[in-house]
């Protein structure tokens, strides 16, 4: 019965590593999608209403059983709903607010568990533009202020896997950290209406880890064939 009991687990042990051994070389399309919905509730104001979306791909390649690396590319877009009051005038507005996009490189490692679960992490370096619109009741001056945004950052990301079949991995973001964030930023403020313009420029660094975790995405890879 032992002897039974040894040969399965030495079988089963052979089967997952030979799994493993496949993934050498296979090439790969990862995809996340994020929707983006809450109300801020103001004292002072009516119920501003937040909307938007975020989506990345990356695709990438198994170097060894263990390691991949690969380039990522990402866009969000965001709107809002919501009352503005500029001189004792109350109006609405309902638009885009801002978007951004991100490109950047990544290395991962994974341990697996079994032939069909396992966790991968490693670090990526992005660089990141955004354009963002500020409405006066969320700006200290009263002022509609346009950011342009540039930031690359150097972080390490983490995630689980669950594989579907030979093609398909569930994967989901565990969370990610902010090594090294540098920014540039040009913003111009102008009254809601009409009047004089402000114009400023502002270069920002900060060394201090950021950590965000839980982060909670899911999405799809997909394994060309050879």
């Amino acid at each position: 019965m032992k002897k039974i009991i040894l040969l399965s687990w030495l079988f089963t042990a052979c089967s997952i590593t030979i799994g493993f051994a496949q993934l050498e070389g296979k090439k790969f399309v990862s995809a996340t999608v994020g929707l983006n919905f809450d109300n801020n509730n103001q004292d002072d104001y009516p119920t501003a209403t937040n909307y938007g979306y975020n989506i990345d791909a990356s695709f990438g390649k198994f170097k060894t059983a263990n390691k991949a690396s690969g380039f990522n590319i990402g866009t969000s877009l965001y709107g809002q709903k919501a009352t503005v009051y500029t001189d004792g005038t109350r109006e609405k507005f309902e638009g885009i607010t801002g978007f951004g996009v991100n490109t950047g490189y990544f290395w991962q490692r994974y341990k697996h568990f079994s032939d069909k679960f396992g966790i991968f992490g490693g670090p990526h370096v992005n660089v990141f533009y955004s354009y963002s619109k500020l409405l006066p009741n969320q700006s200290s001056d009263n002022l509609l202020h346009r950011q342009h945004h540039i930031s690359p950052q150097f972080g390490v990301s983490a995630g689980a896997y669950y594989a579907l079949n030979e093609r398909w991995w569930l994967t989901a973001s565990l969370g990610f950290v902010n090594l090294l964030y540098v920014s540039y930023t040009i913003d111009k403020g102008e009254p809601w209406r009409t009047g004089n313009t402000t114009k400023s420029k502002t270069f920002d660094y900060k060394l201090s880890p950021n950590l965000t975790l839980p982060s909670v995405s899911l999405g799809l890879r997909y394994f060309f064939k050879d």
